[in-house]
């Protein structure tokens, strides 16, 4: 698939995206012994994991109010642990405005009023992460029709998060192809199949989190095939079936447990806090979805 993998590491904010192996603590499983050399006993917790479409595109193209709803979206993202956005775009400054997440990503491009819109796929996590790579899809379809896919640059990123000591998580967010032209279709089935490869290679045994704007709907008959092929490719549970949720969208939160961490669906929502002060709309024109995943590890 197209290769944007230029790898970088999560860091505090103060010096986003440079290389720090802090980011990770070694292979998954492994074991932090004591003084007496006894494995460490089993750890705990939870992670509230939020997955947003932003709509960050220019003011005017975007189908939002990017400059008048990305800063009011940045404090409420720290009620969540991990946060997946997709479409940040062109307003990355606004939506870390007010952000306290120590490990934020850095955007691609850096600046992108020179070098193009890129891929629109963040990060923001109170657990440090490393080993951030892109990709981008093998093709895309439309510059301007069909859902303009062509003037980003979408793909999926991956990173691996310690959640604890010796508990490591693959965390993969993911912008599909959109629009409802045959070359869309062709293209969100053959990158499904590329996703659930790719993860096979890169997260072969380990524990995941596969969340993002999939463009894909359990419901739609063209997306039941391409859908299956990611969920069952790479062994995913949906959590929002998981806790029979009723809703069936195309942003999706998937998890799966690894061989030494589990993964375990505690509870799926669409938060009503993302809304304009004013008018009551939402902020974008993607609802975001959000989930507790228990993990042990």
């Amino acid at each position: 698939m197209g290769s944007d993998s230029a790898a970088t590491a999560a860091t505090p904010s103060t010096t986003s995206g440079a290389d720090d192996s802090s980011g990770g603590s070694g292979s998954a499983g492994e074991s932090s012994g004591s003084s007496t050399g006894e494995p460490r006993p089993p750890v705990s917790g939870e992670l509230e994991v939020l997955s947003y479409n932003v709509a960050g595109l220019p003011q005017g193209i975007s189908s939002s109010d990017p400059e008048n709803n990305i800063p009011q979206m940045s404090v409420l993202l720290n009620a969540f642990g991990l946060v997946l956005a997709q479409e940040d775009f062109w307003y990355h400054d606004l939506l870390l405005a007010d952000v306290e997440h120590p490990y934020l990503s850095d955007p691609f491009p850096a600046d992108p009023a020179k070098m193009g819109i890129g891929d629109g796929l963040n990060r923001m996590s109170q657990t440090p992460f490393a080993e951030l790579t892109r990709e981008q899809w093998y093709d895309c379809n439309g510059m301007l029709d069909c859902a303009n896919d062509c003037l980003a640059r979408k793909g999926w990123s991956f990173a691996r998060h310690t959640l604890s000591e010796g508990v490591e998580v693959d965390v993969y967010n993911l912008h599909m192809e959109a629009g409802g032209c045959p070359e869309d279709l062709v293209i969100r089935a053959q990158s499904a199949l590329n996703l659930a490869e790719s993860i096979a290679e890169l997260s072969d045994g380990r524990a995941l989190i596969v969340a993002g704007d999939f463009n894909l709907r359990a419901t739609d008959p063209e997306d039941v095939v391409p859908l299956a092929n990611i969920v069952d490719g790479a062994g995913l549970t949906d959590v929002c079936d998981a806790v029979d949720c009723g809703d069936q969208r195309i942003d999706h939160i998937m998890i799966r447990s690894g061989e030494t961490v589990v993964l375990e669906p505690m509870s799926w929502w669409i938060p009503e806090e993302f809304v304009d002060a004013r008018t009551d709309e939402p902020l974008s024109d993607h609802l975001p979805v959000a989930a507790v995943i228990g993990w042990t590890g």
